[in-house]
């Protein structure tokens, strides 16, 4: 599949509560075409540590 275009968003996590509106806000904006069936959503998680991305927490790695 020809990907034409990507979207990206970012959030402030400090105000998020986890409801998934904003994924069920974008999807239904971006689901009314052909081609959509391929596309992929942010996942919301609000467990530090537990969720996305994992190991988060340990820094170490990144510097």
């Amino acid at each position: 599949m020809l990907v034409k275009q990507q979207m990206g968003m970012v959030f402030n996590l400090d105000k998020c509560l986890g409801c998934n509106t904003c994924t069920v806000a974008c999807k239904n904006i971006w689901t009314n075409r052909e081609g959509a069936e391929y596309m992929f959503w942010n996942n919301v998680e609000t467990k530090p540590g537990i969720g996305y991305p994992k190991q988060w927490e340990n820094q170490e790695k990144y510097k």
